[in-house]
């Protein structure tokens, strides 16, 4: 039976604790994440996370403001939280809405404005800006890709 050389065996005791070392932090990531962006069954805040280029994420910022409902936003793309916050409440798309306890995916007018009501908010979605009926007289529009 051959004998493994000394260094051998110490390579893999320092590659054993550098990934045991490595496993433990991934764990504290998660749980940190859990904690900080699992809405509480008692919560009352109302956070998205969104996206700078995402028409369905600017809509519901639009709607927010426009009613007057307090919320947080994280951007998926630059921060941290946002990408902790995302992975924890296992995005697939932006946006990803946490209104009170409840998670809500993707730009559902119907269920954001429940989740709301819940809270005590008057929901007021942003609609899609109208073709101005000015000088153009004879220009026409069309909607390319219909609508929601």
């Amino acid at each position: 039976m051959r004998t493994e050389p000394a260094w051998a065996r110490k390579s893999r005791r320092a590659l054993l604790i550098v990934a045991a070392g490595l496993a433990l932090v991934l764990l504290g990531f998660d749980r940190y994440a859990a904690f900080a962006h699992r809405p509480a069954a008692d919560s009352k805040a109302v956070v998205i996370y969104t996206t700078a280029w995402c028409p369905y994420c600017a809509k519901l910022r639009t709607s927010l403001a426009a009613s007057g409902i307090p919320y947080v936003e994280h951007d998926v793309e630059k921060s941290l939280q946002g990408q902790m916050g995302f992975w924890t409440l296992r995005g697939r798309g932006v946006p990803v809405s946490a209104i009170g306890p409840k998670i809500i995916y993707g730009y559902d007018v119907a269920r954001i404005a429940f989740a709301l009501q819940d809270l005590g908010y008057t929901f007021v979605p942003a609609s899609d800006p109208q073709p101005s009926q000015g000088s153009d007289a004879g220009a026409t529009s069309s909607a390319v890709g219909g609508s929601n």
